[in-house]
């Protein structure tokens, strides 16, 4: 079977889709698309917080729209790798990777990258508190499975329509990206793909094939 050379990879707040998208296209030499950094240039520009976004998007679809039509594109492309929530759905003959961890991780993660990365902090997310940041995740993935069920029919966080799922609660995001590397190698050659679930062993490196 002729697979497209295409990742779309997805998953939770704070799960490490955008260093995981960086490194796996480096380790490829494909090119690195994100729908993520896309709405925060935009949020960004018009002086809006991310959580100000999702609260105007249950009503207005405008920049959704936008973000659709971009990802649309991109299955015309070859050698790529998207860091988005839907890519999975806009090109699904790619290969889907959901990266999973636990809500308390994702706090503390989401916590620590606000206070050190400028771009998220450019959009408001809130660095007053843990439990804050967690009422702020939480709302966050509540508020898409909302609205991406009343535009799409899907759920975004549903495991059951990705390839491969990784949870990355224990692992670097390099581990997660060899991981990645490893079974995308098998699933362009594969005729049939069963999906896989794994949580990538610590210590993890390259096989001796590559």
């Amino acid at each position: 079977m002729k697979r497209k050379h295409i990742i779309t990879i997805s998953g939770k707040p704070g799960s490490g889709k955008s260093s995981t998208a960086d490194r796996v296209a480096e380790l490829l030499g494909y090119t690195r698309h994100s729908s993520g950094d896309m709405v925060r240039k935009v949020l960004a520009n018009s002086h809006m917080t991310l959580e100000e976004y999702n609260n105007q998007a249950e009503t207005n679809h405008d920049l959704d729209d936008k973000v659709d039509e971009e990802l649309r594109a991109l299955r015309n492309k070859k050698d790529i790798v998207v860091d988005s929530r839907l890519g999975f759905y806009w090109i699904p003959e790619s290969f889907k990777v959901y990266l999973d961890l636990d809500i308390e991780t994702a706090t503390a993660r989401i916590f620590k990258d606000s206070v050190s990365n400028a771009s998220r902090s450019s959009v408001g997310t809130s660095t007053s508190s843990l439990s804050e940041v967690s009422r702020q995740v939480r709302d966050r993935m509540q508020n898409e499975q909302e609205r991406f069920r009343s535009l799409y029919g899907i759920d975004p966080y549903n495991r059951e329509h990705f390839d491969l799922v990784i949870n990355t609660s224990r692992n670097d995001a390099q581990s997660v990206a060899i991981n990645v590397f490893d079974y995308y190698k098998q699933w362009l050659d594969a005729e049939v793909w069963e999906p896989v679930h794994t949580g990538v062993p610590l210590g993890y490196s390259f096989k001796n094939q590559y």
